[in-house]
């Protein structure tokens, strides 16, 4: 974002008048900003391996300075972002937002992220590397490898081999802290450019 964009954004008049429920789409980007900057605090600290990763939570816990606020902050702010977008794609089911000019794409769009929100949660729940983490992902590879035909080779693909192990928390971390977030930095670039062309609100 150059810096005339993030001035004429800031600079943007704010209508008091306007419901809350109409801006739940700039709180679920602000909300993952939040999440994006704590989530760079916190991999300064976190070793996604089989044998470091409890540990070195254990040690953002207890250890390093506000590490336990900072943690805290990203695991509300991320079940706060799941909620706030079912509410957003709630309101844009109930008023049809989806049937307005672009709604069609915008409403894809929404659909993606809250999928993609629901996978940073699956991924960051097994980050710690704990017991419930390592049986979490037991079942979810368990459920994936039900899939018809390719659900086998999704599974394998899933785990990083034929069973979960520190391989699975290196694929798991590499995805909730690196892929993810660019796929949602580029949904929402591309919900901004649906919503200037008259789609979602």
């Amino acid at each position: 974002m150059s810096a005339g964009t993030l001035r004429a954004f800031l600079s943007r008049p704010v209508d008091y008048r306007r419901s809350f429920f109409w801006d739940l789409g700039r709180l679920a980007v602000f909300l993952f900003g939040v999440e994006v900057v704590t989530g760079i605090l916190l991999s300064l600290y976190y070793r996604p391996d089989g044998e470091g990763a409890y540990a070195s939570v254990g040690t953002l816990m207890s250890h390093v300075t506000l590490g336990w606020l900072v943690r805290g902050i990203h695991l509300v702010t991320a079940h706060a972002l799941t909620v706030v977008v079912g509410l957003y794609l709630a309101r844009a089911f109930f008023l049809r937002t989806f049937l307005r000019p672009n709604g069609s794409v915008g409403w894809v769009l929404a659909v993606a992220f809250s999928f993609l929100t629901l996978a940073f949660l699956l991924t960051g729940s097994v980050l710690p590397w704990d017991e419930q983490a390592y049986w979490r992902t037991v079942m979810t590879a368990e459920l994936v490898s039900e899939v018809p035909v390719v659900g086998p080779w999704l599974s394998d693909l899933f785990r990083g081999g034929p069973e979960v192990s520190g391989a699975t928390l290196v694929r798991l971390a590499a995805l909730h802290g690196m892929l993810f977030p660019w796929l949602a930095f580029g949904l929402i670039l591309l919900g901004r450019r649906i919503r200037r062309e008259g789609g979602m609100k």
